[in-house]
């Protein structure tokens, strides 16, 4: 088809009723124009979810080196992670300074940006204990391809300074079993509340023990971050739970540690004096969201 259109093209006569007409050119040319528009946006979409996840596990493989350098002490120091919208840089000691010698710069395609860094304390930066290799910086990352904010992905950092990007949020009613860190989102902000409360029942339903937190106590000058940590005796045996709390779009994040071993039934929920708003309920064999408007991210 193509050599013929050649010949007919280069032929003395291309404006003669042999050949074709300006009219015929045109419509092949607008029909390939056409084909091309719907092709390449394709490709750039599909380079630009290649991008993501490229970028999703470098970011996650370079928080991994921070906590290693950090665990070994490496000339020293504890080691860190500070974020921008589009690179991370590792950085020693406990501040991040830009310019610094030992810095490490890791640019991201153009393609993608760092759209969301929820960080406990606020801040870019993720700081690791040396040693230990533990944060209290715990957080989550997001990036997300530039011209299609859609195609995204999620780095969740836990207190122990473990990191992953594979996560998922989970409606209300779904059973996740061997759950220990468990980020709710809850759709509304817990400083309206008046107190949290974790309850503990046995097989019947009974109530076992409660433990009410007073929220307002436990949380900064600034209303923000809510942070409490507490040790309850259920059946004889001491249970340490901690939850750390903060504002993220008009919503609570609220961050609930608890260890797998604690089997009695705990129902965790909260209530501004009138009304109680449910969050959780913890079984023997996994966590069940029970958020009032929200969803949860199990890590």
């Amino acid at each position: 088809m193509y050599k013929e259109l050649g010949q007919k093209l280069s032929s003395k006569n291309i404006f003669s009723n042999a050949g074709f007409s300006i009219i015929e050119i045109i419509f092949v040319l607008a029909i390939i124009a056409i084909m091309t528009s719907l092709v390449i946006p394709r490709k750039d979409g599909f380079s630009g979810k290649i991008d993501l996840e490229n970028a999703a596990i470098s970011i996650d493989s370079k928080i991994k080196l921070a906590k290693s350098r950090s665990i070994s002490a490496l000339d020293g120091n504890k080691h860190g992670i500070h974020f921008e919208p589009n690179r991370v840089v590792i950085f020693q000691d406990d501040i991040y300074v830009e310019g610094a010698a030992e810095n490490e710069v890791f640019i991201f395609s153009d393609k993608i940006e760092i759209n969301l860094i929820s960080l406990a304390g606020g801040g870019d930066d993720l700081i690791f204990k040396r040693l230990t290799g533990e944060t209290e910086n715990f957080g989550t990352i997001g990036i997300r391809v530039i011209n299609e904010p859609s195609s995204s992905r999620q780095i969740i950092i836990n207190t122990d300074g473990q990191s992953s990007f594979n996560t998922f949020s989970i409606s209300s009613g779904s059973l996740i079993q061997n759950a220990r860190h468990v980020h709710f989102d809850l759709g509304w902000l817990i400083n309206s509340s008046e107190t949290l409360h974790l309850r503990w029942v046995d097989g019947s339903e009974s109530e076992i023990i409660s433990n009410d937190i007073e929220i307002a106590s436990y949380f900064d000058a600034g209303n923000n971050i809510f942070d409490w940590e507490g040790t309850t005796t259920v059946n004889s045996v001491e249970q340490s739970i901690r939850i750390y709390g903060w504002e993220e779009s008009g919503s609570t994040i609220l961050c609930i540690m608890r260890e797998n071993t604690e089997e009695e039934k705990l129902y965790v929920y909260s209530d501004d004096g009138t009304f109680n708003f449910d969050i959780a309920v913890y079984e023997n064999n996994g966590v069940q969201v029970d958020v009032d408007g929200g969803v949860m991210t199990i890590k």
